[in-house]
């Protein structure tokens, strides 16, 4: 056994030590001055891994709010002091982009800081057990009783589902046996209107059990959320509300108001999952849009969640978006919204061709890619053809970076933001807002 000091902490908010060999090791739930004991462990002929015995904590552990904090992997910065998650979340990323670009970001400090996130995914397993997968280790779940990131609204649902499930524990999948059916719960809350709705998802084919039957009876009878969906994918398939669905209660979407524009989202769609915490970003574009207001591009546009925000400012809009679904609901949503005002949504994958894509110089882009960033051809798009205004949202900065570096050369950078819709956790979202160069 050996005796290690944590001596500083990472952006992912890791605690950085010195392993025996004096290698650098990343441990998590830890803090600088705290003690650990240690050991390598063989896992794999010439392969050894730190596995920590006890951690002498000399820091204050009363900041954390959750009992499972250290356990569960969600959060990983309960126990650091709010003002230096912010250092350490965007710290790096305002030095690169100064570094390498030549950028200067604002960074937008969150109020919030609990009880925040409209929509948590549960895994579900015998026992029964409701919560989420420990860190580390994929097959392990660890029971939350109450998660202090989401609301009470969906803390006491989590407490009902919890006593149903505790009646009926047949119906939740066994992973090993492969009986039963239950896999996850999904809590989905509108953090602006009185929606909400639990998504139950199962093994395709349980649906014909009658223990199912028994469960959707107990469901309609002792749960009070406004909707209940259960939806059906294959059993070997570890995603949460995405699937056949069937209704119980109420419907296939709840209603969201952002900006006082209303947001019918389908239970299996992507929506921000802190909607209050992203306003800076929709506030800074606002703000900016040009005067001329003909066209919006909106790429990446999702169920059109920019293009409804801002659609009364255009004349008209194209959207673009890889999903069928989502573009026939941001379809449906725009002519009800604007029935004056004409569009092009369209079902284009970008990442493969944006031979869809028109030039059109006068216009205003925006884009909000995933996590990967926007990709080469995107960026080259909007290098050769891109329009006169460029708004780029990101929930990855860094790979926003890589982007911009491939469009830059004909863009010059007006200004953007940086916030923590987040907090506890290590993500940041960013809007970075260019204009075309006069040549």
């Amino acid at each position: 056994m050996d005796k290690v000091k944590v001596e500083g902490l990472n952006p992912d908010f890791s605690g950085i030590v010195t392993a025996p060999n004096g290698k650098k090791v990343d441990i998590f739930y830890v803090h600088p001055g705290d003690e650990l004991v240690v050991e390598y462990v063989k896992r794999r002929p010439r392969q050894r891994s730190l596995k920590v015995h006890e951690i002498i904590r000399n820091h204050p552990w009363d900041l954390v709010k959750c009992s499972v904090f250290g356990e569960c992997g969600g959060c990983t910065g309960q126990h650091i002091p709010y003002s230096t998650q912010l250092d350490l979340k965007f710290g790096p990323i305002l030095s690169l982009f100064q570094k390498d670009l030549g950028i200067t970001i604002k960074p937008v400090l969150e109020a919030k800081t609990y009880a925040y996130r409209s929509r948590m995914d549960f895994s579900v397993f015998p026992g029964p057990v409701i919560g989420q997968r420990q860190r580390g280790n994929f097959r392990k779940v660890v029971p939350i009783s109450s998660c202090a990131i989401q609301s009470n609204w969906a803390n006491l649902a989590l407490q009902d589902v919890r006593a149903l499930l505790e009646e009926m524990p047949n119906v939740i999948w066994d992973r090993r046996s492969e009986q039963g059916g239950l896999k996850y719960l999904t809590i989905r809350k509108a953090q602006n209107t009185e929606d909400g709705m639990l998504i139950f998802t199962f093994t395709e084919g349980f649906e014909k059990s009658p223990e199912l039957e028994s469960f959707r009876s107990l469901c309609l009878e002792r749960l009070t959320q406004n909707s209940l969906v259960f939806c059906y994918n294959r059993p070997k398939s570890e995603v949460s509300a995405v699937g056949r669905p069937e209704v119980l209660r109420g419907k296939l979407t709840f209603t969201e108001s952002v900006l006082g524009q209303s947001f019918e989202v389908p239970f299996d769609s992507f929506f921000q999952p802190n909607p209050n915490g992203f306003l800076p970003i929709l506030h800074f574009i606002q703000e900016r849009l040009p005067k001329e207001k003909d066209v919006l591009i909106d790429l990446f546009c999702g169920n059109g969640f920019f293009s409804l925000l801002y659609g009364e400012y255009f004349q008209h809009v194209d959207g673009y978006e890889l999903t069928e679904s989502s573009i026939e609901n941001a379809k449906t949503l725009f002519e009800s919204t604007y029935p004056t005002k004409t569009h092009s949504f369209q079902v284009t994958n970008l990442f493969l061709s944006t031979g869809d894509l028109q030039r059109k110089e006068n216009a205003t882009l925006i884009l909000d890619p995933p996590r990967a960033g926007a990709g080469k051809l995107v960026n080259h798009w909007i290098r050769d053809n891109g329009p006169k205004n460029v708004f780029y949202v990101s929930c990855n900065p860094y790979s926003q970076k890589e982007d911009v570096r491939l469009f830059l050369e004909e863009y010059d950078y007006v200004d953007g933001i940086l916030i923590d819709p987040y907090p506890q956790t290590p993500h940041t979202e960013s809007v970075l807002y260019f204009r075309r160069k006069e040549r």
